[in-house]
């Protein structure tokens, strides 16, 4: 527990075994002292660990959540960090580290499972494909039949992407990163790039950016999955001739704030958590998908410790808002 001064008010006999100190005096101890204790057991990154948790204390951020990993195998060792402040700015703030090493290897152990899984259904499907394109060109082509093929290759296609989905589904939640593919970027830059997959409705889609640089720390192959994600279900569900706007701006204290508005049909308030469930369809869609896009985009949002969720919006539309934190300055370390 720390004061709102950064002061040690106590600690548990597990933390102190982590730090392999007998006693932790009371008002003496403070944040950087903490720290250079765990240091010694532990190769963590302190440059965002220690501002993240500082802003807690501040009540610049609340909570706080980092994911330390190191070694290789049976022999990867896993943290959790959770830092939490009570609402009153003069109370404490509590810093919980969960050791979950085993429910990493087992959670990695699932995701071998699925990736075999996965490779052995692709095989047939290649097959299948296959025995489609020999009937195509044996048969002599009539309206009806054309109709058929087409409809079979619709519907392979249909499971081969559902795979994909679910083998990037299973990677963000069950291989946790280990911080080698993570680095510091503008958020502009990376709107930017993603904006790329989408050169051929370009002239549908309207970018707002600020005028500054808004940094975080990201991994950046899977946050740009999900903002493909978010953009591609905001053109699909939304009239061809309709735009969609993305906006980058500065959110909260500490956070950045990524809005994508479109002119579809919106989504029911009674819907607005469970859209984000695996596999789950409003009601009465046409719309062909796998259900699992905005699952994958709550993930990567998860997976950054930022939040996405549906905002009210007075006309028709969607308004989609994901948060992200900002790279940490030194003005927020007390």
């Amino acid at each position: 527990m720390f004061d709102s001064c950064g002061h040690i008010e106590g600690s548990n006999r597990a933390m102190r075994d982590l730090l392999d100190q007998a006693d932790i005096k009371k008002g003496v101890s403070d944040l950087f002292d903490f720290f250079q204790g765990l240091e010694k057991s532990l190769r963590v990154d302190l440059t965002y660990l220690l501002p993240g948790i500082s802003r807690v204390i501040q009540r610049i951020q609340n909570p706080f959540f980092y994911l330390h990993q190191d070694g290789e195998g049976e022999q990867v060792r896993a943290l959790e960090f959770h830092a939490y402040a009570a609402p009153a700015p003069d109370k404490a703030t509590l810093l919980m580290i969960r050791d979950v090493s085993a429910k990493v290897q087992q959670e990695r152990e699932r995701a071998d499972c699925f990736a075999v899984a996965a490779h052995e259904i692709r095989s047939p499907l290649a097959a299948i494909s296959g025995y489609i394109q020999l009937l195509q060109l044996e048969t002599p082509p009539t309206a009806r039949t054309n109709k058929i093929y087409t409809q079979l290759h619709e519907k392979v296609r249909g499971v081969d992407v559902l795979l994909n989905d679910l083998a990037r589904l299973n990677r963000l939640e069950y291989e946790a990163g280990d911080g080698k593919e993570w680095r510091e970027a503008d958020l502009r830059a990376v709107l930017r790039l993603s904006l790329r997959a989408f050169h051929d409705q370009r002239h549908r889609l309207r970018l707002e950016l600020p005028s500054h640089g808004l940094w975080a720390r990201v991994d950046m192959v899977p946050l740009q999955v999900g903002l493909r994600n978010a953009l591609e279900n905001a053109l699909k569900y939304s009239a061809p001739d309709t735009m969609v706007t993305v906006r980058l701006q500065v959110g909260e204290p500490g956070w950045a704030c990524i809005e994508v508005l479109d002119q579809g049909p919106g989504i029911d308030p009674l819907y607005k958590e469970k859209v984000f469930d695996k596999f789950f369809r409003l009601p009465g869609q046409q719309v062909q998908g796998s259900g699992l896009g905005l699952s994958i985009l709550r993930s990567v949002l998860r997976h950054h410790g930022g939040r996405v969720y549906f905002k009210e919006r007075p006309r028709p539309g969607a308004h989609l808002v994901m948060e992200l934190v900002l790279l940490p300055s030194a003005a927020y370390i007390p």
